[in-house]
This record gives structure tokens, sequence and C-alpha cells, in this order.
């Protein structure tokens, strides 16, 4: 059975603000596990939105019943595609591990929108999704609960890159 989760966030930053520091938003002192992160592509596109992919290195820890087949930790490579849409300020981006999908996948969709009042939306839907016999089912519920731990911290790290941000003068500081 694959694992959905869902959730939703309000940050009190302006639209601008977080979208900004998705897309610079390592490193940080909440992604220590993060080992690399490089742009592989970004272009406008015709209708105006910027479109971006990057390819990032991940380290994360396994479950103890994976741990004899496996070892203590995985190195992942991620790819992460993000449209921003300036004019209807919306931002929608889809993270995936391209490596080790027998053991498990994990695709991320966020939508994160203006709300129009300094505030921005972000709307989460992860699947988890496993094919290694036998453990289908404890790996994706593992994954399901280690993601919704870890969404804390991948928050509190975009809100210190926003709060940097802002220290530094913001997007009108980036202009210049």
């Amino acid at each position: 059975m694959v694992q959905i989760y869902e959730n939703s966030h309000v940050f009190n930053h302006d639209f601008a603000t977080v979208s900004l520091a998705y897309l610079n938003r390592y490193p940080n002192p909440f992604a220590k596990h993060v080992l690399s992160s490089d742009t592989l592509e970004s272009f406008v596109d015709e209708n105006g939105c910027l479109n971006t992919t990057k390819f990032v290195i991940k380290r994360g820890r396994l479950p103890e019943f994976m741990k004899p087949f496996l070892g203590g930790s995985l190195d992942s490579w991620i790819i992460e595609k993000t449209m921003i849409n300036p004019k209807t300020e919306v931002m929608l981006t889809y993270t995936s591990n391209i490596d080790h999908r027998k053991f498990i996948r994990v695709e991320e969709y966020l939508r994160y929108s203006s709300s129009g009042d300094s505030t921005t939306n972000v709307v989460s839907r992860v699947k988890f999704s496993s094919n290694l016999f036998g453990f289908k089912r404890r790996i994706e519920e593992w994954s399901h609960k280690r993601f919704a731990k870890n969404l804390t911290n991948s928050r509190e790290g975009l809100r210190f890159v926003m709060n940097r941000l802002k220290e530094k003068g913001g997007w009108t500081q980036l202009q210049q």
C-alpha cells in the first residue's frame, strides 16, 4: 500500500521572500544532511515563469530493520524541479529520489501561493512507495513517520533563510 502524507502551513513572509528563500535554502543549520545542491538548468519560459532543475545529494538514516542489509546510512540522489509564476505568485515544486527506488521512492509535491496579506501558504503532498518484497509496508510506514518528523526541520531551515534575507535587505538588496 502506498503511503500519502498531506499537510499545509502558512509562512509569515511575502511570496517573493519565500520563493527566493526556497531557491537558496541550502546550506542552513537545519539541513546538515544535505551534502550538495547543484543547479542543472534555469530558464524563464514563454509565460514569464522561472523554471529550475536541481540535483541534490542528501544523507539519510535507515530503519533498524534494514541496517543488516544496507548499513546505517545511505546517500541519496534527488532531482528537484521548481516553477515560479511571479504574476500569479504561485510556486510549484516536485522533488523525488532518483536512486534506491526499489527500496523507497519518495515524491514530494509542494504548492506555495501568496495569500495577499504578506503571508504565503504551502500545501504539501508526499507519496511513499516501495517495491522491496517482504519489507514494502514497513518501509513505507517508517518513511511516512520519519517525513512527518523531518518536516519541522525543513520549515525551520526555510524560515532561517527567510530571516537572513530580511536581515540583509531581502529581495531589494539582491536586485542592486
